[in-house]
This record gives C-alpha cells, sequence and structure tokens, in this order.
C-alpha cells in the first residue's frame, strides 16, 4: 500500500531531484512533489500548499540550506527540512543542524533517505499532538479560571441573597416570642406572615438557583422552533401579569425558525418578556414589542419596551446573578442570568440597548443556524 508524501525540492538540478522522487517511489511512497531553486519561489511554494517534507541542497547558485531553513522559520511552518548534498564539510554540516535541519545526507548515498523519512513524519505528528494537547490543556485552564471566578461570584451572591430571608426569619422568631409572651394578638399574625413571606423568598431563591444550574445538563435534542408560534404561546401564558399591568404586546410575523431546545429558548422570551412588564416604572401605556433585527442566519431577536430605561453604566451588570438595579422590584434577579446562560449555550449572544433613565429598554439575542449544535455544559 502507497502512502502520500508531499515533497518540496529546493534543488537546482532536475537530475537530482528525479533520483531522489525515484528513490522515495522504489519504497511505496505515492509522491507529490515541486522543484524550487529561488527564495521567492519557495515561499511562493509554501504559501501555495501544504508539504510534508523539504529535501535542499546545499548550495545552489542563488540559494542555499541557511537562507532555505530562515525562510521556512519565516513562515512558521513546522515542516521538517533535511539537507541533501553532492558533497557537505563537517562544519557546514554543523552549521546547517544547528540552524534547524532535521538531518542531512550525501547525494548518491541515499540508504537513511526511507529511514530519515519515516522518522521525520513520526517527529512532526508527535509535535501536532504535543501542541493540540498544549492547547486544549491552556483552553481547559482558561475556562477553569471563568468557572472559578463564576463560582466565586456566585457564592457571594447566593450566601447575601440567600441569608437576607433567614435574618428576616430569626428576627421576626424573635419578635413573635416576645409577643405571644405579651399576648400581643394584633401583632402575632404580622409576625407570622413576615416569616411565611421570608420562606417563600428564600424558596423563590432556591428555585431560581436550580433552574439555572439545570440549564445545559438536562437539555432536549435540538430542533426547528419557530419562534414566531414560540413566541404566541409564551405571551398568552403571560397573559394575566400583562393585562394586569394594562401592557400592549406586539409580535413581529417575521420571527424567524432557529435551531435549539424550545422549552429552553421559551424561558429566554418569557425572562425577557417578564423583565420587561416589571420594569414598566409610570408609563402611562405600557408597550412590549417583539420582533427581528437583521432578518438571517444570525437574526438578532429583540425584546423592546418604553419603560424606564437602563443607565448605559449598567448594561453589562445586569446580566450578574442575583443583579437588580431596583431592590423593590419584585423577582429574586436570576432571570437575566438565566437569559444569559441558555443563549450563550445555544451558540449566541445576548445585550441590552438603551440610551438611559425614562428611554425603555431593547433586550436583543441572537441563536445561530442549524450548523451550530446546543453545547452541552
Amino acid at each position: 500500500m502507497t502512502k502520500l508524501l508531499r515533497v518540496l525540492l529546493v534543488e537546482d538540478s532536475d537530475d537530482d531531484a528525479q533520483l531522489l522522487v525515484l528513490e522515495l517511489r522504489r519504497n511505496r511512497y505515492d509522491v507529490v512533489f515541486e522543484r524550487v531553486e529561488t527564495r521567492a519561489a519557495m515561499q511562493e511554494a509554501l504559501a501555495r500548499r501544504r508539504w510534508d517534507i523539504i529535501f535542499c541542497d546545499y548550495s545552489m547558485p542563488q540559494f542555499n540550506a541557511l537562507e532555505a531553513l530562515a525562510t521556512l522559520q519565516e513562515s512558521k511552518l513546522d515542516i521538517p527540512l533535511v539537507v541533501v548534498s553532492g558533497t557537505i564539510q563537517e562544519e557546514n554540516a554543523v552549521a546547517v543542524l544547528k540552524a534547524g535541519a532535521q538531518d542531512f545526507m550525501v547525494k548518491g548515498r541515499l540508504t537513511r533517505l526511507i529511514p530519515a523519512v519515516e522518522r521525520e513524519m513520526q517527529d512532526v505528528q508527535t509535535r501536532r499532538l504535543h501542541r493540540e494537547v498544549e492547547a486544549e490543556r491552556e483552553n481547559l485552564t482558561a475556562n477553569l479560571e471563568v468557572v472559578s471566578a463564576e463560582l466565586e461570584q456566585f457564592l457571594y451572591a447566593a450566601f447575601h441573597d440567600l441569608r437576607a430571608p433567614l435574618v428576616t426569619i430569626k428576627g421576626s422568631v424573635g419578635l413573635l416570642t416576645e409577643d405571644l409572651q405579651a399576648n400581643r394578638q394584633d401583632r402575632i399574625q404580622q409576625d407570622l406572615n413576615r416569616i411565611a413571606g421570608a420562606a417563600d423568598k428564600m424558596d423563590e431563591l432556591l428555585s431560581g438557583l436550580l433552574q439555572l444550574a439545570k440549564v445545559g445538563r438536562v437539555i432536549h435534542p435540538p430542533e426547528d422552533v419557530s419562534l414566531l408560534r414560540l413566541t404566541e404561546e409564551t405571551v398568552e401564558k403571560l397573559e394575566p401579569r400583562l393585562r394586569a399591568k394594562h401592557i400592549a404586546v406586539t409580535i413581529s410575523p417575521d420571527l424567524p425558525l432557529v435551531y435549539g431546545d424550545p422549552l429552553q429558548l421559551g424561558q429566554v422570551l418569557e425572562q425577557l418578556i417578564d423583565n420587561a412588564a416589571n420594569n414598566m416604572g409610570g408609563q402611562r401605556n405600557p408597550l412590549i414589542e417583539i420582533g427581528v433585527r437583521k432578518p438571517g442566519i444570525q437574526a438578532a431577536i429583540f425584546v423592546k419596551d418604553n419603560g424606564r430605561g437602563i443607565d448605559p453604566r449598567y448594561h453589562n451588570r445586569i446580566f450578574n446573578l442575583f443583579e437588580k438595579l431596583d431592590p423593590t422590584l419584585a423577582g429574586p434577579g436570576i432571570g437575566l442570568a438565566l437569559a444569559k446562560r441558555i443563549v450563550e449555550l445555544h451558540g449566541g449572544k445576548i445585550w441590552v440597548e438603551s440610551e438611559g433613565e425614562g428611554k425603555g429598554s431593547t433586550f436583543l439575542f441572537t441563536i445561530p443556524g442549524r450548523q451550530t449544535s446546543v453545547k452541552k455544559g
């Protein structure tokens, strides 16, 4: 069985080049080769196609092995170069090896040619595998640093927000004890209500954290999803809340077909619509518009409101876990972090546009086309 070998010959003698190619073919190599004899020609050949090995004469009228090595190094390609020369002095052989040549041999005595080729092909493969492993290690290290930072932020936020209901419960228990001892019936129910409210708040926080933790781990097979139908279903689901706040919703019929997990994409829409509804402020004619910008594979879906708006300083911050610019608003502050997590697991991105207070907000996200599969966390 023949093995393909792409050979670049830096040689001014066509006869010598043909002898070397013949030797390779006699040893069952399917040789594809090109002969060059100048620096410019070598640069062009290196840029034009991939080579497995380079054989180079030591000295030619317009070029030499040391210059060829320099040209190869400038290209930053990992291709073994073997010097093949009619005659070569010992000091010259040492010089080319120090300059980066993998081996040298004398023309007419090519007994070491095939072992040299096999060795260099194996060494190249080993170096490539090493680079891949090193690149993967660096990637894993970088990801670990990101995860570590996210975990630190998560733990800090979780401790801070989960501690607040506990403080309320503990304080209310103390008050309840005093009111029971004093038989203050008018206050006992208030104490119990505060305890129940704090417990509900903690349950809401824990449920949100569990939902966030599941994203990327419990995932349905991706499929073609009609965002128009999914948006209509989501708005219908939120209808009681929207109607209670007298919020009108418009949905563009141009919403595209995307590829992903319909349940998770529905969560993204629900969180963004709910966020818009919660941030209307004192708007007398609240309106939420859902549409698409730049139709196509990388379409940007938007959820736009005419509510209170967001100061540009906080455009990135609002996607952090437990981040609430207005602490009086309902909800644990997990929704936008959840939406960001889902969008990024689908290979997309999410961002917000707002000119500031009173100017309304537009949240946008992208979901790549079918060629990008949903990643598992």
